[in-house]
Parts: C-alpha cells; sequence; structure tokens
C-alpha cells in the first residue's frame, strides 16, 4: 500500500494535536481568571508583572514559551511552567481520544485494529484509510473533546485554588444537555442496530450486553428505552442528559451531607457535585454514578504520597483534599473504559437492585463518617480534668 493512502490519518492527527494545543492554550485562560472572576475575554492576554500585553507569536502555543525560555520579554518576569504543561497534555489528550475514538472505529480494520467501544455507526462511515474522517465521526469527537477540556480545567483549577468555578461546570452542563438532546442515544448509530436484541428482553441479563452500542451519551437511562422515548429521538436524548444531569447532583451532594454529619465538618464541595452533573449531562447517569469511586480508586494512590511527603518537606497546606481531580479522572476511565465498566454494571438498569446499593452505599457511609469524625475519649484523669471544668465553668 503506498504511503499517500495514510495521508488523509496523518492530516486527520495532525490537526487534531494542533487543535489540542490551542484549546490548551484557552484553557490556562480560564485557569489562570476564572478562579478571581476576572473576564476571559478582556483584556488580551498580558504579563501578570509589567502588565505589557504578549506578541502573537509569543503568545503561540508551546512554541511561544519555549522562545521565551519561560519568561517576559519585556521585564523578565518567570512564566508558570504549568502553561507549557497544560497545552502539551491537552494536545496530547486530544490526540489520544482522537486515536481511542475515531481511529480504531473508522480506521481499524485496514491498520489492524480493534475498535475498544462499540460505535457501529462510526465503523460504517469511514472505513478506507484514504478518505479523511465523515462529518458525524468530527461532531462525535467534538462534542467528547469539549467534556474532556471542561474537565481538565476543572481539575487544574481545583488542584491549585481548591474551587471548580460555576461559569465552567454550569456552561458545561447546558451543552451537554444540548448535546444529548441533539445527539440522542445510539447516535451515530442507527436505532436499527437494536434488532440485535429481541423485543422486551431485560438488559441485566448476559446475554444482552454484547448488544448494547454506545454513542455520543453512553447509555440510555433505561434499558430497553421507553415506548414513549424511543431509541433516537429528540425525547430520549433530552431526558437522557437531565437524569444524567440529576443523578450526579444527587450523588455529589448525598456523599457530601452523609460525611458532614458523621465528620461533623465540610467534606467533599459543592463544586465537585457539578461536576459530577456536568458530566451526566453528556455522558448519561451511569457513569455520573460510577465516576466518583472509580476516581477515588485511581487518585488517592497516587495524591496521599504526595501530600505526605509535602508535609515532611513543610510544604503542605493543611489536610484539605481536592477531589476535582479524582472525579475527573473518574470521569474519563468510566467512559473510556465503558466496555468494562458497562458489562460489570448492567445491574444499574434494575431499578430495584439501585435502590439497594444506594441505600448500603449511603449506610455504610454515614457509618464510615461517624466512625471516623467520632472524637477520642479521654483515658487518664489528666485529661478528663480540663473538660470537667470547662462543663463546670459552664
Amino acid at each position: 500500500m503506498e504511503w499517500w493512502y495514510h495521508l488523509p490519518l496523518i492530516v486527520s492527527c495532525v490537526w487534531v494535536f494542533v487543535l489540542g494545543l490551542g484549546v490548551g492554550s484557552f484553557l490556562n485562560v480560564l485557569i489562570v481568571r476564572l478562579p478571581f472572576e476576572k473576564s476571559i475575554i478582556w483584556p488580551g492576554s498580558r504579563c501578570g508583572h509589567c502588565l505589557r500585553p504578549i506578541r502573537l507569536l509569543d503568545n503561540l502555543p508551546i512554541i511561544g514559551y519555549l522562545r521565551l525560555r519561560g519568561r517576559c520579554r519585556f521585564c523578565q518576569a518567570t512564566f508558570s511552567s504549568r502553561y507549557l504543561w497544560v497545552e502539551l497534555g491537552t494536545g496530547l489528550a486530544f490526540l489520544a481520544l482522537f486515536g481511542i475514538e475515531i481511529v480504531t472505529q473508522g480506521y481499524g480494520g485496514a491498520l489492524g485494529l480493534t475498535p475498544w467501544q462499540d460505535v457501529p455507526g462510526l465503523r460504517n462511515g469511514s472505513g478506507a484509510l484514504g478518505a479523511f474522517p465523515p462529518v458525524s465521526a468530527w461532531i462525535y469527537f467534538f462534542y467528547h473533546a469539549t467534556l474532556l477540556s471542561l474537565l481538565i480545567a476543572s481539575a487544574v483549577i481545583d488542584a491549585e485554588h481548591r474551587i471548580i468555578p460555576l461559569p465552567i461546570t454550569y456552561t458545561g452542563t447546558l451543552i451537554g444537555l444540548i448535546g444529548s438532546t441533539l445527539l440522542p442515544w445510539p447516535w451515530p448509530s442507527d436505532p436499527s442496530v437494536l434488532q440485535a436484541i429481541p423485543a422486551g428482553f431485560p438488559w441485566t441479563l448476559p446475554e444482552a450486553g454484547a448488544s448494547i452500542p454506545t454513542g455520543a451519551t453512553l447509555w440510555p437511562f433505561a434499558g430497553p428505552p421507553p415506548d414513549w422515548a424511543p431509541a433516537g429521538s429528540w425525547k430520549l436524548g433530552l431526558l437522557n442528559g437531565l437524569i444524567g444531569a440529576a443523578a450526579g447532583m444527587f450523588v455529589g451532594r448525598s456523599i457530601k451531607f452523609l460525611f458532614e454529619v458523621g465528620l461533623g465538618r465540610p467534606a467533599l464541595g459543592l463544586g465537585d457535585a457539578d461536576l459530577l452533573m456536568m458530566a451526566g449531562a453528556f455522558l448519561g447517569w451511569q457513569p455520573a454514578v460510577l465516576a466518583l469511586p472509580v476516581g477515588s480508586l485511581v487518585t488517592l494512590p497516587i495524591i496521599l504520597p504526595l501530600m505526605a511527603w509535602a508535609k515532611l518537606r513543610g510544604r503542605g497546606s493543611g489536610n484539605e483534599l481536592p477531589f476535582g481531580p479524582g472525579i475527573a479522572a473518574g470521569v474519563v476511565v468510566v467512559w473510556l473504559g465503558w466496555p468494562l465498566f458497562g458489562e460489570l454494571t448492567r445491574i444499574l438498569f434494575d431499578p430495584v437492585m439501585v435502590g439497594l446499593i444506594a441505600f448500603i452505599m449511603g449506610g455504610g457511609m454515614l457509618v464510615a463518617g461517624l466512625i471516623i469524625g467520632k472524637p477520642s475519649e479521654p483515658t487518664s484523669p489528666s485529661e478528663r480534668k480540663p473538660q470537667q471544668e470547662a462543663a463546670s465553668s459552664a
């Protein structure tokens, strides 16, 4: 096969990477300004020390930072290396997302790759190496790349400032709801792909798992979808986004309430609940429910040793732990690993089991909070005496 057969694929990958660098540059604006409630439109990019505008060529992603060696052209003030890493990381993240979702689907057969997710609509439209991905594939990618960008911005801001700005989560939730309505499950596949599942067949059974495709939103809110909101309809899409957003908000706020009752102090922030709400609007309610526990398992083994090391070196800033990066990581892991998580959690299509699981997990978190937050009893008379004196004086 001639090399130029691969040219459309190469051009697409390069363009996606460059697009990611540009989006990463914009995310840096959000990261710097939103925590202080500044406008992201005006004024233009400028040095934070001398306030002089940054030239257009100096503002190019990656290139501008490297050619200036991370310093202002005028006052030589040092720029944070975060600008470089956010741009590069976003570019690589876009390229990885394009490879996982589009390349393995559209070009998988020709390249000997196995599609990771089951999206028949993408495989039917772009199977030739000598062709660019179809419009539907680009819409699919842009929709998910938008969510990925918002997750990156939220994670970095929460890691630095312990907040997740409302303009990110609320705007993202609105975009997710619009996208879910316009791209209803199983889009980009035709609803006829569901003919592989017998009508009325319980989707909780193992026989149905391999036949449930994913779409822009991973799965519908109920399986099989009700007759009044059939697959591919805007009603199903809108309900899927609304129920996903509500489920993410409910899970986040419920965990916050249960832990605060037990610990007697603030625990999970409302911004974390809003982040789950945004993810649910984009992807559906199942990933929103799974993101927090999965994210905790993924990030805690990394974050806790780093916090301990920083505290030993005298650089710790308290015991407050940012949950935003963990939630963002959990959303991405569940979303891209949905073939595995979906197979393990088909039970979430059973309302009775969902209620039972929620009751057990909620009770467990409340008990855990009470145990962790319970004050220790004084063990010696000297420890009891101050408490008795304080009680008598009161």
